[in-house]
């Protein structure tokens, strides 16, 4: 993690040597200046402009997005979608029911046959005839 382009122990090294040029009473003295000028920039109103700046810069996608409508299409897709399912599932059963109509049947003879032959298995008397 880089702060100002200092790592980590760059900027320990520059605080220890602030710390030993400066002493521990000046380096009081500086951390209550520094909190004091720090607490004042926060509270100007230069500082509620940057903020405010910052947010409506994080915001900006999602308020060009509700500008241009983007919603509405997003809702417009899944209503497409719906029906495009439903247009689908149509299709498919007709298909079916299409397939079933013109599927050629099976001739009458290959049907009797088995029937026949479960009757001379079945009944002794048929065997007679």
């Amino acid at each position: 993690m880089e702060f100002l382009g200092i790592g980590p122990t760059e900027l320990i090294a520059i605080l220890v040597i602030v710390f030993l040029v400066m002493g521990p009473q000046d380096l009081a003295k500086m951390g209550g200046t520094l909190g004091r000028t720090l607490r004042n920039l926060r509270q100007s109103g230069t500082w509620r402009a940057v903020q405010d700046a910052s947010r409506q810069l994080r915001e900006l996608p999602e308020t060009l997005a509700r500008e241009a409508g983007i919603d509405d299409l997003k809702e417009t897709q899944r209503e497409l979608n719906a029906e495009i399912k439903e247009q689908k599932a149509a299709l498919q059963d007709l298909d079916r029911q299409l397939t079933a109509w013109t599927r050629k049947p099976e001739p009458r003879s290959q049907k009797a046959k088995p029937a026949k032959e479960e009757q001379t298995k079945t009944d002794p008397s048929s065997e007679a005839e």
